[in-house]
């Protein structure tokens, strides 16, 4: 009798420590979903739009990290293999910085960051800046490479005197910077000086996280402003073959960038299964990665949920509902736009970093299938709600959980079952929610009358 019980008892905390692992790895995996997820439902609440090239910016953003973290400022990077290994890190985790390099980008990073908040808080920039910017930079390159200004072959600086024509331009023309994007790049300068300072693995990694999510939020209002807002007032079918186009355009670019080379996001907690990856709990290994998982989805829904509050938030849900009287009222649609695309941007970068770590790959690197992890998170989409913040949190996690379970404990069935069964697992979820709430969870169902 006595055996039996210690037999049951073994094979009870065996059941607890799987089914605990399995929860754990689900809801990280599900909080990926929710992430990505947030980004389709922060775009669509503004546009009605849904933007299909979500999974191709959560590569991009990937890749932002990547050149921060992959290529070091002391060392020789792979040119001309990855679009975009030019950059160099401003930290090189050798403390305070030492290379020219480096305070070039600290410059510009900064720059960028109070530029974004000056454009984010309704402030404008003159087409002439934008002109003079670029095609000063095309011009530097040009004396770099074919006039034999070797003091120019660093790319940060080429870009920064750009800049600085750019906005003499503007300045000459009337244009003036805001108070808050004066600030903003001051706090910048100086919180990227200490953090290189720190020499902190952790820190610096962080950093760089924050500095692509800057870069993130720099593409995603180019891509608004350059695609989405001419097609204001057009059949909202056509904008969402427009964010098509572009998911196709920029996944192929991000594709191209790591298909001779994986490129690492150098996560500090390590991304392998065994050692300094995780820690173990009841004999199952945990790695760190769900834990960070966790944590940056449960820091992203708390900020959205303090934006949607704010000044801005209540604008956004305004032209969410009626956008024409939204307008009426002094609401800049535009504005709004701006700010839907950068924060579904910066969603979308976060998303792909943490879809280079378990439980979704194990590579810790950004490889031609990261872009593919929106696809994986559309069901969460549609089954939480395309306008529900609240809908993509639950809507991921469920999936999530369902994917892995799934997983876990259908494995003995795989050869009848298939190979990557698990994976339709979300979809089969979707359709039977969507049976029942045609809507989603927390969709807002929508009345037409005849």
């Amino acid at each position: 009798m006595a055996t039996s019980i210690n037999l049951l008892a073994q094979i009870g905390v065996g059941f607890g420590s799987q089914f605990l692992n399995t929860m754990a790895r689900g809801l990280a995996l599900g909080g990926v979903y929710a992430i990505i997820a947030l980004g389709f439902v922060i775009v669509f609440k503004a546009t009605q739009v849904l933007n299909f090239a979500q999974g191709a910016l959560a590569a991009i953003g990937g890749l932002f990290l990547s050149f921060l973290v992959f290529d070091r400022p002391t060392e020789d990077a792979p040119r001309g293999q990855t679009p975009g290994t030019w950059w160099r890190a401003p930290f090189a985790g050798e403390g305070f910085p030492d290379v020219a390099q480096q305070w070039a980008s600290i410059i510009l990073v900064a720059v960028l960051a109070g530029l974004v908040v000056h454009l984010l808080s309704g402030g404008k920039v003159q087409g002439w800046m934008i002109i003079v910017g670029l095609v000063g930079f095309v011009f530097l390159r040009w004396l770099s490479t074919r006039a034999g200004f070797t003091f120019l072959d660093n790319e940060a600086l080429s870009l920064i005197i750009a800049l600085v024509a750019a906005f003499g331009t503007g300045a000459a023309r009337g244009w003036r910077p805001s108070g808050r994007m004066l600030v903003t790049g001051a706090v910048t300068f100086v919180a990227l000086i200490l953090i290189a300072a720190s020499d902190s693995i952790w820190i610096e990694w962080l950093g760089n996280l924050a500095i692509a999510v800057v870069f993130g939020a720099v593409l995603g209002m180019t891509l608004e402003r350059v695609a989405i807002r001419p097609m204001v007032g057009q059949p909202l079918f056509s904008m969402a073959v427009i964010t098509l186009g572009l998911e196709i355009a920029l996944r192929q670019s991000s594709s191209d960038s790591v298909r001779l080379l994986n490129r690492s996001v150098e996560a500090p907690w390590g991304a392998t299964g065994e050692g300094d990856g995780g820690f173990f709990l009841f004999g199952a290994f945990y790695n760190w990665s769900i834990v960070a998982i966790l944590v940056a989805t449960a820091l992203s829904f708390i900020a959205v949920f303090f934006f949607y509050r704010s000044k801005l938030g209540v604008a956004m849900r305004a032209v969410s509902f009626d956008q024409e009287a939204a307008m009426a009222q002094g609401i800049n649609v535009g504005q709004v736009f701006a700010i839907a695309w950068a924060l579904g941007t910066i969603l979308a970068v976060l998303g792909g970093v943490f879809a280079t770590q378990p439980p979704i790959a194990a590579e810790g690197s950004v490889t031609v299938v990261t872009a593919l992890v929106a696809f994986r998170a559309l069901p969460a989409v549609i089954l939480g709600g395309l306008d529900s913040i609240q809908g993509a949190l639950i809507g991921g996690l469920v999936v999530g959980v369902a994917e892995i379970s799934a997983g876990q404990y259908l494995s003995g069935f795989t050869s009848t079952l298939g190979a990557g069964y698990q994976t339709i697992v979300p979809y089969i979820v979707m359709l039977i929610v969507l049976l029942v709430r045609p809507f989603g969870l927390f969709g807002t169902p929508e009345i037409r009358r005849v």
